[in-house]
């Protein structure tokens, strides 16, 4: 018999995944300006405090550590790794196959134990390489399924980060409108002192909003978090990879 042909076998590092969904534009621009707004806010907080009003200070960090990155995880790196996972399943299997062929392509003359102990090697690992193959394409579904989940929560982030950066910027001018002047928070904090909390009950709405939109988002991450572990778990399939594989 010739030499079997075998199909070529190519394997390279997919690129990164991109975005499959339509993403909001304005995000960038309120993560950039958040801090600057939160620190106007804050030192509002601390003013209103003062006279009772017992409002929870704005968190520390961008908008992008606090919510975004431990919500959405990194989406196009999963794509990536579910691209990896296609490609694998398809390399095992064109592997199979070429193992297959190389069975097929034995000398019909050759016979004894040593020639059925190769056959049977040879099947073996074509079927183990298949199998294998398979595990992969599962967990590649996962992984699809993981990125299209983890970009559509960045998304509706998003969109409550956007609200949430609305809200912030109005509290902001509200409250920098009241401290003009270079003793403008003492005055402010005098006049809530003296006028008491009604006659700012736009801003504390706005901040009641603002720590409102803050727990709907950690409410979320929590959702996601759950969500996360049984994923983790699907994942574990992979496990079984070893054993099909063993010599």
């Amino acid at each position: 018999m010739g030499v079997p042909v075998l199909a070529e076998i190519r394997l390279e590092e997919p690129g990164r995944g991109d975005a499959q969904l339509r993403h909001d534009a304005t995000f960038t621009a309120w993560d950039d300006a958040f801090s600057t707004m939160r620190d106007v806010v804050n030192r509002g907080i601390d003013a209103v405090n003062e006279a009772g009003a017992g409002l929870r200070r704005l968190p520390e960090g961008s908008l992008e550590e606090l919510l975004i990155l431990p919500l959405t995880g990194d989406y196009p790196a999963i794509r990536q790794n579910a691209a990896a996972c296609h490609d694998v399943r398809d390399a095992l299997g064109t592997w199979s196959d070429n193992v297959l062929r190389l069975g097929l392509a034995t000398e019909p003359d050759w016979g004894g134990r040593a020639a059925a102990a190769y056959l049977l090697r040879l099947g073996a690992l074509g079927l183990a390489a298949r199998g294998a193959g398979e595990v992969v394409a599962r967990g590649s579904v996962v992984l699809d399924e993981v990125a299209r989940v983890s970009e559509a929560v960045g998304i509706r982030v998003e969109k409550l980060v956007v609200e949430l950066g609305k809200t912030l910027v109005r509290l902001a001018r509200r409250i920098l409108s009241k401290v003009g002047g270079p003793v403008g928070w003492g005055v402010f904090a005098l006049e809530v002192l003296t006028q008491g909390l009604d006659a700012i009950t736009d801003i504390i709405d706005d901040v009641r909003r603002v720590l409102e939109l803050v727990d709907t988002l950690r409410e979320l991450h929590a959702t996601v978090s759950d969500w996360v572990g049984e994923q983790r778990e699907r994942l574990e399939l992979f496990a079984e990879l070893p054993a099909l594989l063993r010599p």
